[in-house]
């Protein structure tokens, strides 16, 4: 377990077809800044998600208990997995509780600070969210995954946009960009699917794609908002001429019914070769903080122990769509390098 100091109840089993992304995009034709003309040689889908391998693995028994954990919404599919796990034990049954609340990082992060819960999920590290009055000096960082994320379009201009430029992007998102036929696309409006200001999800966005950390042109008026990668993902599915952001576990299970569909960047998937390559920077980290290190013994320890076992690792994550920490090359990690101090 990788642990660092950083300076409601929903219990769900969430059985997800997918599977971790390896595959890559070759990119081609032309198409950058404003004009028309998109990258549309790279077409990434599902099947370059695949791989074989992967399922659930067998949780321990752990020492009676209730646990809640808050936080990232890209992260929870994985936590309620391990959750599901740990109740499927009958070791467990009618002694262990474990109650998760996706409602954003930030939400996590202060909830976990308040002490309202044991571990507060987060896909940034705490120093990014830190303020003047809230430093989070006293939490503890367990890196339990890296999750990939992509940009999403709905399905009625899924097969005339299959890649955006950086500049594209960040024009969409600006608000300079409002028609798909600017990009290479049909002469349809551009709807924009945000999350809200305190998600880890848009603040990675922000950060590794339109590089606007102040969050000053990442929300195009009009634009829409949702509270969470679940409901972001509803309402591309609802929409027309949508685009949106999501970790590629939310992309893998609801493609299943082709409503929604992933975009490369500059001909780049999000795919683990892609990232080992530093070719794609739309990931990061996934954290689960702890206010100090978990008490020997404890149900937070036992949990965060299983979480980071071989067997959930190389058999969940595997499943879910994340990549595990250990796989990431020294060259990826070198693009998102730990806040060296808060604000």
């Amino acid at each position: 377990m990788t642990r660092k100091v950083a300076g409601r109840t929903v219990l769900s089993t969430v059985a997800l077809l997918l599977m971790l992304p390896v595959a890559a995009c070759s990119s081609a034709g032309t198409g950058n800044g404003g004009g028309s003309g998109t990258l549309t040689a790279c077409h990434i889908t599902t099947g370059d998600f695949s791989i074989s391998g992967g399922g659930k693995s067998s949780a321990p028994a752990l020492p009676a208990g209730t646990l809640s954990v808050d936080g990232s919404t890209a992260l929870a599919p994985l936590f309620q997995q391990a959750a599901g796990n740990v109740s499927a034990n009958s070791a467990n049954s009618n002694k262990v509780s474990i109650n998760i609340t996706p409602n954003g990082s930030g939400t996590g992060l202060n909830d976990v600070e308040n002490g309202a819960v044991q571990i507060g999920m987060s896909d940034v590290f705490a120093q990014e969210k830190a303020t003047a009055t809230t430093t989070y000096s006293n939490l503890v960082d367990n890196e339990v995954a890296v999750v990939p994320f992509t940009l999403v379009v709905s399905q009625d201009i899924s097969s005339e946009v299959g890649n955006l430029t950086s500049q594209q992007i960040k024009d969409i998102y600006a608000g300079k960009i409002t028609n798909w036929s600017q990009v290479g696309g049909p002469n349809e409006p551009i709807t924009v699917i945000v999350r809200t200001k305190t998600s880890g999800t848009r603040a990675t966005f922000d950060k590794f794609v339109v590089n606007d950390t102040k969050q000053v042109n990442d929300e195009p008026a009009g634009a829409q908002t949702a509270d969470t990668t679940g409901e972001l993902v509803t309402d591309i599915s609802n929409s027309s001429g949508a685009i949106g952001y999501t970790g590629t576990s939310f992309v893998l299970n609801h493609a299943q019914s082709g409503k929604i569909f992933p975009v490369c960047i500059d001909g780049f998937g999000a795919t683990k070769d892609n990232i080992n390559s530093g070719k794609y920077t739309f990931w990061n980290i996934e954290h689960a903080y702890t206010k100090g290190t978990p008490a020997g013994g404890s149900l937070t320890d036992a949990f965060l122990q299983y979480i980071n076992s071989p067997a959930f690792q190389n058999e969940d994550l595997a499943s879910l769509g994340f990549l595990k920490v250990s796989e990431l090359s020294s060259q990826a990690r070198a693009t998102h390098p730990a806040p060296s101090s808060g604000p």
